[in-house]
């Protein structure tokens, strides 16, 4: 009866430390750090973009490379500030960054924000940090 109840904390110390090592993960998502939008005649300044690509691991140039193609705008990068060239709306902005992290930020096996961009020899391809799934992309 003893060995019986042995086995069952050996199982339930087992099933926490899964839980621990999870739950953080899952949280992660929600860290996501939010576009800050400010319009001014004929620009849109994203202020945080430096921030947001080096917690995202992403380079901070391809990422304004998505930004002008989607946008349809030039742009040009000071410091952590992204200077568009074009007047366009906080909601079109955000629109745009969460088709980013969808399509190039979230590995597609587990959900995962933690990821990494890595150019192969004709493709990128999305590098799972959590699971270490390997998924190749179409060219941004």
């Amino acid at each position: 009866m003893e060995r019986l109840h042995t086995v069952d904390e050996e199982y339930m110390a087992l099933l926490e430390r899964a839980y621990r090592l999870v739950t953080p993960k899952a949280q992660r998502r929600a860290e996501l750090p939010r576009v800050e939008v400010e319009n001014q005649p004929r620009k849109t300044f994203i202020k945080n973009f430096g921030q947001i690509a080096k917690r995202l691991n992403r380079d901070v140039y391809l990422m304004a490379k998505f930004f002008q193609k989607e946008l349809a705008v030039p742009g040009t990068i000071d410091g952590d500030v992204f200077i568009l060239h074009g007047e366009k709306s906080p909601k079109v902005v955000e629109a745009v960054y969460e088709r980013y992290i969808r399509l190039y930020v979230v590995c597609p096996v587990c959900n995962s924000i933690d990821t990494t961009l890595e150019k192969g020899e004709r493709i990128y391809l999305l590098k799972c940090l959590a699971c270490g799934a390997s998924t190749p992309l179409k060219v941004i």
